[in-house]
């Protein structure tokens, strides 16, 4: 057994414990107890649970920079031509190895990842992160569906011999505006017999509100052009998916931005989970989720980063600190959001709306060993009045001092990686 010790211990599912001790053996937590076991001491440091980041995008990861400041009608099909029209699978395997390594440094054990061609998996796989591997289909045209649902389930299939308990694969139909009301239904149902978890794209730009009510707007224009019948359902985008039963308690709902009063009933009648990802939002110009009201609506919330195609930078403590002040902006109250609301959505929430809470989120005995170290040795953190506070509203991934997965210090050397990544940006570029 080892024995890590911290001037702070935080484990989510209670208060943080001043100079606090976690006890681990076989890649478990376990009870502290009165044996003899090798300590290990972190002087001016926290221990928290690893982060889960519940919406990421690893094969992006190579994008991140080549799509800033472009409007989301633009965004979309100059990703769509990079990812398919230049790069290689190759290339995606190493932008989902590069994003792989970056989690891990940024103190993310813990992944809710949305993939198309499965680099993403094999990724998750090659670094021990724990998630589920949500595997992505498209199809705007009702007549396409077939070959659609054919092609995902043959992806699901040939890697569900991989999963584990706290590794699995899930489907997530994209969004309105790629998928078809017959994929979207047969997705639906495809997951509920098998018993898999989903997670859709929804609600996230004003550009899909127009689509979705009045068939109008860019993504009508692109469905016309391509011979799609347009013909809107007439209502909110949450109010459609909820006509495929999307909005059960197994389904992760992703940005939800665009909600009126009545999406927000809805909710609270079927309570799916939300994850919430602030600075993709912000950075693309969509606005800012009505987050205290879903929470008072009993939804289960978690954090989530987004690709670095829309984001940048992996850092959950920007995430934490940009969800509570882009909410107390908006609503002008200093209760909208509070840091240790923030701190349970990037941890045990996360992991609640990954169907992994039984086994990871809280540094609780019986889970598994993935914690996170966070050095305070920093007069940019200094004083330290309440530590999850401090967390939020002062560190940066920079204060990662370690992260450890089943009880192993996991720290992979980027270098060869970046040559490679260099070379392959040079080829986006011209």
């Amino acid at each position: 057994m080892t024995v890590y010790e911290a001037d702070w211990i935080c484990p989510v599912s209670s208060p943080p414990v001043r100079n606090g001790r976690v006890a681990v053996e076989n890649g478990k937590l376990v009870p502290l107890t009165e044996k003899e076991s090798r300590v290990v001491r972190f002087p001016g440091c926290i221990i928290i649970p690893g982060f889960v980041n519940a919406h990421t995008h690893l094969e992006l990861t190579i994008l991140r920079g080549f799509l800033d400041d472009l409007p989301f009608s633009e965004w979309i099909p100059r990703l769509t031509s990079a990812k398919y029209q230049v790069l290689s699978r190759a290339d995606l395997q190493l932008s989902a190895r590069l994003g792989a390594v970056e989690m891990i440094r940024a103190g993310v054990t813990c992944l809710g990842e949305v993939m198309d061609l499965g680099t993403a998996w094999e990724a998750m796989r090659e670094f021990g992160l724990r998630g589920v591997a949500y595997q992505e289909v498209f199809g705007p045209a009702d007549g396409l569906a077939d070959e659609a649902l054919a092609g995902l389930k043959k992806k699901v299939e040939d890697r569900r011999t991989g999963e584990t308990e706290t590794l699995r694969i899930g489907v997530s139909p994209h969004a309105p505006y790629t998928v078809s009301a017959r994929l979207y239904q047969d997705v639906s149902r495809y997951a509920e017999r098998e018993r898999i978890r989903v997670t859709t794209h929804i609600a996230e730009s004003t550009d899909e509100g127009m689509f979705v009510r009045f068939g109008r707007g860019i993504f009508a224009d692109r469905w016309r052009q391509r011979g799609i019948p347009v013909n809107p359902p007439g209502c909110t985008p949450l109010a459609y998916i909820d006509r495929f039963g999307l909005l059960r308690p197994e389904v992760l709902l992703v940005h939800a931005i665009d909600l009126e009063d009545a999406d927000l009933r809805l909710l609270m009648e079927k309570r799916p989970m939300l994850v919430h990802c602030p600075k993709s939002n912000a950075k693309l110009a969509h606005g800012v989720a009505r987050i205290p009201e879903i929470r008072r609506a009993g939804i289960t919330l978690a954090l989530g980063s987004d690709s670095v195609a829309s984001n940048n930078v992996i850092d959950m403590f920007e995430e934490m600190r940009a969800a509570i002040f882009q909410q107390r902006s908006r609503t002008q109250r200093l209760d909208s959001l509070d840091a240790q609301t923030v701190f349970r959505m990037a941890t045990l929430g996360g992991a609640e709306c990954l169907g992994l809470a039984e086994h990871l989120g809280t540094l609780d005995p019986g889970k598994c060993a993935d914690f996170v170290v966070v050095d305070l040795n920093d007069p940019a953190v200094q004083p330290v009045y309440d530590p999850i506070e401090t967390m939020v509203y002062s560190a940066s991934r920079r204060n990662i001092r370690a992260t450890y997965i089943a009880g192993h210090e996991v720290n992979p050397d980027p270098t060869d990686l970046l040559k490679e990544v260099s070379q392959t940006a040079q080829r986006l570029l011209h």
